[in-house]
Parts: C-alpha cells; structure tokens; sequence
C-alpha cells in the first residue's frame, strides 16, 4: 500500500465517488470480459478469510427488532382513553372524549390502518423510512431468473419466493464479476443484495452489508481490478446506513464493533492490495455521521461487546 501523510489524508483531493447503479452494458462487458486480469485478480484475492464472532450481529438484531415492533390499534379507538372514532380517514384526528390529538395511518409491517399517539409520530416515519428508500434491482436477467428459479427447485427448494431467488441471483452475478476483476460491478451487485436484505426485515445483516459496500468505495474499486483512495461517500450508501442508524437509534461512533465484525466477516480481498484500510475507512463514517451522532448525544451506550476472531484454517 502507498504510504500517504496521515495527517493531511482529509485535505486529500477526492474523487468522484464511485458508482452503484448497474447498467446492461455493465454485465454485458463483464460476461465477455477475457483473462487479461487475471494475474491481478488471483493476487488481490490471496486473503485468508476470517472467522468473526456473529454475537455482536445478533445484539443488533434483537434491538432493531424491538424498533420495528408494530405500533398503533387496530380497532378504530383513541389511543389515549380507547373511545371509538368512526371516520377511517387517514391523517390527524382529534378525540370527541379527552381532546387529545392522535394520527391514523398505514403501517409498514402488514399495511393495516392504526390509530397511535401523536408522540409516536417521528417514530413511525423512521419505520416506514427504513423499507420505503429501497433501492430495487433493474431487472435486465429474465432468463437467468429463471434458470435459477430452476435450479434451485432441482435443489429441492420450495415454496420459493421471487426474493429467494433474486439473492441467488445477484449472488452469482457478484461472484462472477468478483472473478472476472470488475470489482466496482461486485461492490454494486452486494448493494442490491442489501437492499434485498433490508426489504426482508433483516436489518443488521444488510447494515453489515452496508458498511462492507463503504469500505470497498472508499477503496475506489473499479472494473479493472484497481483500487484508489476515495474519500468520497456515496450518497446511496449514506442514505441506506442513515436510515438504520436511525431505525435502531444508534450512533456511528459508537458502531465500531459492529463495522469491524463487517469488514471482517466479507471482505476477500488481500489487505496489501487495498488502498485504505479498516480505521482510515472508518473514519470517513465518523466524518459524515458527525451530525447525525450529536443529535443524539443523550442516547445511552450499548452493552460493550469485545469482538473476537481468528484465521479460518
């Protein structure tokens, strides 16, 4: 890795941050891509991949679960003293009985219209936040789609569902252009199967996804297996992180478990080949989170969690 002065390193000349979207010519190019990379390739990818204690995952995913729990009544009364309103307009409603002021909207988990407290209000926009800033797949591989869909039935698998599909999908095509060098169409290919993740209600693993994503950005993947400094966030990734942070009410600086178990848990390239590495990568998370983190300042700070791992044999 070049050796750069750490101390200017955030006065550093950025770069254009570097791209999600998945075009056709973009797996065009990667499926008839020859082997001119492939000595680079082979090289980026001596990393002896790492085992990584999935506990500080689990922590998360108990807290975001309890987040998204399922606010509001489903039976047409005031939350505050329960007396029965008629109208099944949607919006502000005031109560005929205690003169409170309540909201009557649709909630995310089932779509079912509830009646919750006015204080409840920033909450459930945060729910609703995190499922409907999905970023979907352009859907350009129909007969892929369906060689996989066959595939995997001859697996044995059943009942699949179209999402079920679309991660294997997008699994194969990040392989694919993992191997072929196109590593920026990779990091893409991941974002998408975050996405996917997050639209499931599997929050912590998409946000370990999340950060894994950042990480290869700010390495500046490209497809032509090289990699650069690039200290400029993506605004996609920002938004989706932003959106859990504030699901889960957590503060960036205090996620470093959880970013070091992530990086740990993906990563596959070979550290020597990268251009920043897990700190520097880091760092630029608690730069751009620095706002969002003192906005809440007054939060109480999880239950510290000592992350271990060790070399897979």
């Amino acid at each position: 890795m070049k050796l750069f002065n750490f101390l200017n390193w955030f006065n550093a000349q950025e770069n254009e941050s570097v791209s999600l979207d998945i075009e056709k010519s973009d797996i065009s190019k990667m499926k008839n891509s020859d082997n001119a990379l492939e000595a680079k390739v082979q090289e980026d990818l001596k990393h002896k991949t790492e085992t990584a204690d999935r506990r500080v995952v689990m922590m998360y995913e108990k807290n975001f679960r309890d987040k998204f729990r399922k606010m509001g009544n489903l039976n047409q009364k005031c939350p505050y003293c329960a007396k029965e309103y008629k109208s099944l307009t949607l919006g502000e409603k005031k109560c005929i009985e205690c003169k409170n002021t309540f909201l009557v909207q649709k909630r995310v988990q089932d779509m079912n219209t509830v009646a919750f407290k006015s204080e409840q209000k920033e909450e459930f926009e945060t729910q609703w936040r995190a499922l409907s800033n999905i970023k979907r797949f352009k859907h350009y591989l129909g007969s892929e789609f369906d060689y996989i869909k066959q595939h995997l039935e001859k697996q044995g698998k059943r009942n699949l569902k179209d999402n079920d599909i679309m991660q294997a999908l997008l699994g194969a095509y990040a392989k694919n252009s993992l191997s072929a060098g196109h590593y920026r169409l990779y990091t893409a290919f991941l974002f998408h199967k975050a996405e996917l993740m997050r639209s499931e209600q599997d929050f912590a693993e998409a946000l370990t996804h999340y950060f894994y994503i950042h990480f290869l950005v700010s390495n500046g993947v490209t497809n032509t297996a090289e990699f650069k400094i690039n200290l400029e966030m993506n605004a996609q990734i920002k938004e989706s992180i932003q959106d859990l942070l504030d699901m889960g009410n957590f503060q960036m600086k205090k996620l470093r478990d959880l970013y070091t178990y992530a990086i740990t848990h993906h990563n596959r390239f070979n550290e020597k080949s990268l251009a920043i590495n897990i700190e520097k990568s880091y760092k630029i998370l608690l730069k751009e989170f620095k706002d969002s983190d003192e906005k809440k300042e007054d939060i109480p700070a999880m239950r510290s969690f000592v992350l271990y791992s060790k070399k897979a044999s």
